[in-house]
């Protein structure tokens, strides 16, 4: 089930709650009429809220029409109005017996209760409880309909220094200015959680790593525009973040495997600078490259006509520097001069990863090659090889 759809449940279910519910046509009515707005998954919720019991859609349905009816007998055996949580307790206790020792919860310590134990009070986002327990849910569902899911880790920058500069108190009110920023720009139907401390967390449903790259820019372009307080004595001058990425049956295939690779790419972002995004990616590629510097007559342009900088190139992928942003998921159609190679090699890529490194005036961009032919592709792994070769 959609985590919104579960969301109203509960909040439907809560204002039943509050409701003296002694008129008993009425409150079926409303029951019934959210049953039919939200399907048999509404019967288990309703169930689990009121007696803490879990039960199949199909056993739920069945024992709220007995509730129902047993209901009614009580009303015309005492002859008097009786609340539904009193029919209710006395079913579940004297008929069907599932409840042994029956707890009776005030409304507002239910919610309070249950607010506290889903929710961060600091930032009033979900806490890393709830995190847990979304991401093994979204894993479930993501596998069982073959869906992507992208997982997010962010931290903010220097949050130490900016602490001991200005006081917990004011630390605390930016964090609380952060979460707002975060849970402003993501989806409605995205999870955002804090981890610990100033970490965060997203769980992206639906969303490949490029799309949870384009989404972690909009809010880190966010933060970094918005203003806080003494944020220019921070080491880079303002209030940032940093994030790490990850995907579901891409980079991993558990929720365990899935938070440390995004943790991985979070500290590769952390090394790089601070400030920006990293996309996982697999140690042992990067091990592959080989700086650009070392290698004679190399030379990369666009289909278009643009003149791009090396800095590194392995069998899979170039790193190069531009002085425009090419945005993230753009396919480029790139011709490669090798030394030796009276023909350039032309092959498409996709862009992976973008990041400023002069104000305004030039961009580091990481590509993954996508299409190559197979004999340009050799001739590549030729020229890695026989680099990689001499410095061992």
């Amino acid at each position: 089930m959609a985590k919104n759809q579960e969301m109203q449940i509960q909040s439907e279910i809560n204002k039943l709650l509050i409701w003296e519910a002694k008129e008993r046509d009425g409150f079926v009515d409303k029951v019934d009429s959210l049953a039919k707005r939200f399907g048999d998954d509404f019967y288990p919720h309703l169930l689990y809220t009121m007696a803490h019991l879990e039960l199949e859609k199909r056993a739920a349905k069945k024992h709220w029409q007995e509730i129902v009816r047993h209901w009614e007998r009580m009303r015309c055996d005492v002859r008097r109005d009786i609340n539904f949580r009193v029919a209710l307790l006395d079913y579940f206790v004297d008929i069907y017996r599932k409840i042994k020792n029956p707890k009776i919860i005030e409304i507002k310590i239910f919610q309070k209760t249950q607010q506290e134990t889903l929710v961060d009070e600091l930032t009033q986002l979900y806490n890393y409880r709830y995190l847990i327990k979304a991401l093994d849910r979204e894993i479930s569902r993501a596998n069982r309909y073959n869906a992507p899911l992208t997982y997010v880790f962010m931290d903010v920058d220097d949050f130490k220094c900016y602490n001991d500069t200005n006081g917990h108190f004011t630390g605390n009110k930016a964090l609380r200015s952060l979460a707002k920023i975060i849970k402003k720009t993501v989806r409605e139907v995205d999870i955002v959680a804090r981890y610990g401390g100033e970490e965060f967390a997203l769980i992206l449903p639906e969303t490949n790593k490029e799309g949870g790259a384009v989404i972690s820019e909009r809010i880190r372009k966010k933060i970094e525009r918005s203003k806080f307080v003494n944020e220019a004595k921070q080491p880079l001058k303002k209030f940032s973040i940093s994030v790490g990425i990850a995907s579901l049956n891409v980079d991993a295939s558990t929720r365990v495997e899935l938070i440390k690779k995004a943790d991985q790419a979070l500290y590769r972002a952390k090394s790089r600078g601070k400030n920006q995004i990293c996309l996982y990616e697999d140690e042992r590629r990067d091990s592959q490259r080989i700086d650009a510097s070392l290698v004679k007559n190399l030379s990369l342009v666009s289909s278009s006509g643009d003149n791009f900088s090396f800095k590194n190139i392995s069998k899979n992928g170039l790193l190069f520097t531009f002085n425009k942003v090419i945005p993230m998921g753009s396919i480029l159609q790139l011709f490669l001069s090798l030394p030796n190679r009276k023909t350039k090699i032309s092959c498409k890529v996709k862009v992976k990863r973008v990041e400023e490194i002069q104000k305004n005036k030039e961009y580091e961009i990481g590509v993954r090659i996508i299409q190559i032919r197979e004999t340009e592709k050799k001739a590549l792994g030729r020229l890695i090889d026989s680099f990689t070769n001499t410095k061992k």
